[in-house]
């Protein structure tokens, strides 16, 4: 095949010359981020917003709900070993390209439990006021345990695992790529690009999703034939599918040009004329000719000690990073009483913007610092500090609330105007509504826990409730009591946007700079390695380690028959419990980076361009002369830099 044709953009005889403008960097970097966003929207958007309409609707328990969200990380992991074991034998981008189609068959596949799951049913609905007079509701066995759950469960699975397979090399080969394709200089600029658009994905995937989950979601059945009043009512199921099904059918669109992509573009030889070698001496090495090339390299990135410092510091990073992402809003509504939707706006609106902003400024200084090693170390150091230091807003929280049957035991009933009895003969059904006397400024966790009489005019997700026992003048309505926490809400908010910053603007630099440390044939090794070492000793222990620590810190667990929620925390313990974790991540990153900027040493080789080092192939000087041999008169190469 002649060099044109290893340039080509098309499928197999499908090569016209109208397309091959496409074999070009910019083209190549719209077409990957708008996969990258795609699969954000998919893995971190839809899933997390999706989740407890898949419990309700499939009838799952909290246990098997955490599994379906596993499965992604499970087979990510799986995949990484492959991916750098075959890195050098493939067409990377094309791998890309099909990963990306797998994708979306499985975002699409959610539509079949949809559908064999059969028409939507529901009990009867539960009642949030004192029923008295009858005695409580016993479970049934083996009501979440019918052959039907496990197979939608396994169907679920199955789309999971497709999504994990599929997006598990647009986060090897995809980072590797940008890399490969332009300078090393933009190499930063490109990565906060690209972090940029699959931060956007979720955001996009939690306003469209929230709003899909509004409407009614079983075409089969009508909820005024259920006796469903509305959204307020929990029995309500929405259209959770419908997100899953559209951004598999895009991304079906959008990763077919990834397969027409050659394994080297046109401008690949001009863009990478001025690369300069950082290769750490230890790792410079090649074992092309070697019969166990993948295990050398491997062995080499074990015993390396910078190598190794980074990666370890990545996975601690990935274990608190993961750990946020899934319970920050949680917290949120511990420490300052937001509801859920509020926590999820003010976490989408803090993270979204802050994030797509210090990444862009991150990918710039990683220009600025031309992806020295040691600076960009100690610049990531710096930040790390400052992250610890703003992670003091976890410790902001309002007042403590006074709660019956939480903190405020019956025997203490009196003391807020109320009879010790005044809700004993109440058949309380296992839900959480929490609403407040204001006049004693007591909260309880439902109109029946205040002793509130059942009415006809009375239905759920109603304001107001009279005829209340619990409380001094009968009346109590929904939500907290007001904790009057206005000044706290405005600190957090701010140290919260400061330590978001933090967070977002180094991870262009480190990306950057840690992509110099190996040699340009051990790229794939070294990101499928380090990706390794985070999910199976970060993102996915995170989570756990995470869930744990706010386990440890419930006070009131709602309890129904296949599974147990957790409903009210302690507020003081659950931020502290949070702070030292982050403190104690931060620091231990920032002596892991230290250590390895201390053992970098950069290899002795000359320091100029690196020419057909840094390519694939030995034609990147030809494809330079070619390139621009063909400009227009008067027309620099650099003009021509993206």
């Amino acid at each position: 095949m002649g060099e044109a044709d290893e340039t080509q953009f098309g499928l197999s005889w499908f090569r016209p010359k109208s397309l091959q403008v496409l074999s070009n960097f910019i083209p190549f970097m719209i077409i990957l981020s708008s996969n990258a966003l795609l699969q954000g929207a998919i893995v971190n958007g839809l899933v997390s917003v999706s989740i407890s309409s898949i419990e309700k609707r499939f009838k799952l328990t909290s246990t098997q709900s955490g599994i379906f969200a596993a499965t992604y990380d499970v087979f990510v992991t799986i995949m990484l070993i492959p991916l750098a074991l075959y890195a050098t034998k493939v067409n990377k981008v094309k791998c890309i390209g099909l990963g990306m189609m797998i994708v979306g068959i499985g975002s699409i596949l959610v539509i079949i439990p949809e559908y064999t799951a059969g028409p939507y049913s529901v009990g009867e609905a539960r009642k949030d006021v004192c029923v008295t007079g009858g005695p409580d509701k016993k479970c049934t066995e083996g009501s979440s345990d019918s052959f039907s759950a496990h197979r939608e469960l396994l169907l679920l699975l199955l789309s999971q695992a497709f999504v994990g397979i599929g997006a598990s090399p647009l986060f090897t080969y995809g980072i590797t790529c940008l890399d490969e394709f332009d300078s090393h200089k933009r190499t930063g600029r490109n990565l906060a690009l690209y972090m940029i658009a699959s931060t956007v994905g979720p955001a996009l995937a939690f306003v469209g999703c929230g709003f899909m989950l509004r409407l009614w979601g079983d075409w089969r059945t009508s909820p005024a034939d259920m006796g469903i009043d509305g959204a307020a009512d929990p029995r309500f199921i929405g259209m959770w599918w419908i997100g899953f099904v559209l951004c598999g059918v895009i991304a079906l669109f959008t990763a077919f040009p990834l397969l027409m992509f050659p394994k080297r573009l046109k401008d690949t030889g001009l863009r990478k004329a001025n690369d300069v070698h950082r290769t750490d001496a230890s790792l410079d090495k090649d074992f092309s000719d070697h019969k166990y090339e993948f295990f050398k390299i491997i062995l080499m990135l074990l015993k390396n000690k910078t190598c190794m410092c980074v990666i370890l510091m990545q996975t601690i990073e990935a274990m608190l990073m993961n750990g946020y992402i899934t319970f920050i809003p949680k917290l949120l509504e511990t420490l300052l009483g937001f509801s859920s939707g509020n926590a999820s706006l003010i976490t989408g609106g803090v993270v979204v913007p802050v994030g797509i902003v210090a990444s862009y400024i991150g990918g710039r200084i990683a220009k600025v610092f031309e992806n020295r090693f040691k600076p960009s170390m100690y610049f990531v150091m710096t930040f790390g500090i400052l992250a610890a230091g703003c992670s003091s807003c976890l410790l902001i929280r309002c007042e403590s609330l006074n709660v019956f049957g939480v903190n405020v035991p019956s025997a203490d009933l009196p003391k807020f105007g109320a009879l010790e009895t005044c809700s004993e003969n109440c058949h309380c059904d296992p839900l959480f509504n929490p609403v407040c006397s204001e006049e004693s400024k007591l909260t309880f966790l439902s109109p029946c826990h205040a002793g509130c009489a059942d009415s006809p005019d009375i239905k759920f997700g109603a304001q107001n409730w009279t005829n209340c026992g619990c409380s001094k003048n009968t009346i109590v309505k929904k939500g907290y009591c007001d904790a009057s926490c206005q000044k706290q809400i405005y600190q957090f908010i701010i140290i919260f946007i400061a330590l978001s910053f933090c967070i977002f603007i180094t991870a262009p630099v480190l990306q950057s700079s840690s992509l110099r440390v190996v040699n340009h044939k051990h790229r794939d090794h070294f990101t499928c390695f380090g990706w390794l070492w985070m999910r199976i000793l970060g993102s996915i222990p995170g989570a756990i380690v995470f869930g744990y620590i706010i386990d440890v810190n419930c006070m009131y667990w709602q309890k129904d028959c296949v599974s147990q929620k957790c409903q009210y925390y302690n507020a003081s313990n659950l931020g502290w419990a949070f702070f030292i974790f982050t403190i104690a991540v931060k620091l231990t990153g920032g002596v892991l980076l230290f250590m390895a900027a201390y053992f970098y040493k950069e290899s002795d080789k000359p320091s100029g361009k690196e020419s057909c080092r840094t390519l694939d192939t030995d034609a990147s000087e030809s494809v330079k002369m070619s390139y621009e041999k063909n400009l227009p008169t008067g027309l620099s190469p650099q003009t021509m830099v993206y």
